[in-house]
This record gives C-alpha cells, structure tokens and sequence, in this order.
C-alpha cells in the first residue's frame, strides 16, 4: 500500500511540474507514424522523426503534428514561496542588581554538603 501510494505521489508530482507529460501522448506519436508508413512504406522510424522534428514545416497534417510529444511546449505547474521578514522585536536591557544577603527575603543557608550529594540515589528502596 505505502509503495503504491508512493508511486502515485512520485507521478503525480512530475505529470503536474515537469514535462513528463508529454509521454502520455506518445499513441499519438505512434499512430501518427503508422499514417505516414501506410502512404510511404519505405519511411522508417528514424526518418519519421527527422522529418517531424528536424525543422518541420506546414504540411496537410500539420494539425496532428502539433499534437506529437515534445512538438508544443505545455505549461507546467510552478510554487513560488516567499519567506517572509523576520521580525525584529526590540530587546530591553534590565539592569540586574546583586540583592544583599540582609534584602533577600529567600536566602537560605544550605550546608556545604548538600550541592555535593544532590545527584546521588535514593537511600531508601
């Protein structure tokens, strides 16, 4: 399932920003190619194709000639994303003062020992 999903995802994306498109019209291509063997049937492939797209010139069918793959240029899809701005918020200066040991409501008077043993595992299991 995530393969196929994958895969229709992967298709998806180039039909839509690519010119990958172009391949679903090579029946048009191949059928166009079986008209010209029927009038000319000593026309091979590799002639077929200098003659469509080594400078082509109007002919009765020029119509379906512009309809071969790769002969007309498609429009693609294309996103343009634009970030924006950073925005750049002013930044206070506070000017922090040492609080005296008198002034501090919270100052507490801890024991040398206690910083020391603070990451040490419980002593009772």
């Amino acid at each position: 399932m995530k393969r196929m999903l994958g895969i229709f995802l992967l298709s998806a994306y180039l039909f839509t920003t690519t010119q990958f498109n172009q391949l679903l019209k090579l029946p048009v291509l191949i059928g166009h190619f079986y008209e010209h063997q029927q009038e000319d049937h000593e026309m091979s492939f590799a002639d077929y194709m200098v003659h469509h797209y080594g400078g082509h010139e109007k002919d009765a069918d020029y119509e379906t000639d512009m309809k071969l793959p790769f002969m007309t240029e498609t429009e693609t899809l294309s996103l343009t994303f634009f970030a924006p701005h950073p925005t750049v918020f002013p930044i206070q200066k506070f000017a922090f003062q040492e609080a005296s040991k008198a002034n501090s409501r919270y100052h507490l008077q801890l024991k040398s020992t206690y910083l020391s043993t603070i990451w040490q595992p419980p002593k009772f299991c």
